[in-house]
């Protein structure tokens, strides 16, 4: 057995207590560290992740959605497909939406710009009306509002969304546009014409409507659209 003298002892529990405090001290700082660095100001927050990832769940529901809407219409729209090609659970859309008719409202909202059309004469304005109502001939995949409003006419709740999103927003603007006496009933009868180009070619199928008679119908709705614009009061 090592016999140790009184001096050693004490000079030996000394280290000991040293190489503690040190191994305590440094211990106290690489938590404080850590501290600092889970603390960070500039990491997200829980709060903010959720924000991000539901704004992000919410577009994607609304891309799905636009996709179904227009292939389907609002009746023969599933949400369930939705919400899988959106890749989360059907749940989601009451969560965010309240129900289908309001992911639809979600959908037509703000969907009318006519913005483009403020810099054109009146001559251009009837060439770019003309194109569009042209335009509804085809089951395109892109979205179009105006397809979706036809397609989803059906439903007393879609016709109230179309109503308040669609219809009377987009007789406004192009009112706006148009100005002068009668603007509201002119961008009324346009929109109709627009819409009913689609019926008769693709609902209806009229065949003297086919895209193939488009150099023969252009100068004819070319000619209806000035008519409409350029009419007055008699």
């Amino acid at each position: 057995m090592i016999s140790m003298s009184a001096d050693r002892f004490l000079i030996l529990l000394d280290f000991v207590l040293q190489v503690c405090n040190h191994a305590i001290t440094a211990w106290k700082h690489s938590k404080s560290t850590g501290d600092n660095l889970n603390n960070r100001t500039d990491r997200p927050r829980v709060t903010e992740i959720k924000e991000r990832n539901s704004v992000a769940t919410k577009e994607a529901l609304l891309a799905a959605a636009r996709v179904e809407f227009q292939k389907a219409g609002y009746v023969g729209a599933s949400t369930r497909k939705i919400a899988s090609d959106a890749g989360c659970n059907a749940a989601l859309i009451n969560r965010y939406f309240g129900s289908k008719a309001g992911l639809f409202d979600g959908v037509m909202e703000a969907c009318i710009d006519l913005d483009a059309l403020e810099c054109l004469s009146n001559d251009e304005i009837v060439s770019a009306l003309a194109d569009i109502a042209l335009s509804k001939a085809e089951l395109k995949a892109e979205f179009d509002p105006i397809v979706v409003a036809i397609k989803s006419s059906g439903s007393p709740d879609a016709q109230l969304v179309v109503r308040n999103r669609l219809g009377n927003p987009m007789v406004e603007q192009l009112a706006s546009l148009i100005g002068g006496e009668s603007a509201e009933q002119k961008a009324g009868v346009i929109l109709s014409l627009i819409s009913g180009m689609y019926v008769g070619r693709v609902s209806v199928g009229a065949q003297a409507l086919s895209q193939s008679q488009n150099e023969t119908i252009r100068p004819m709705l070319t000619a209806a659209l000035r008519a409409i614009l350029t009419s007055e009061r008699t």
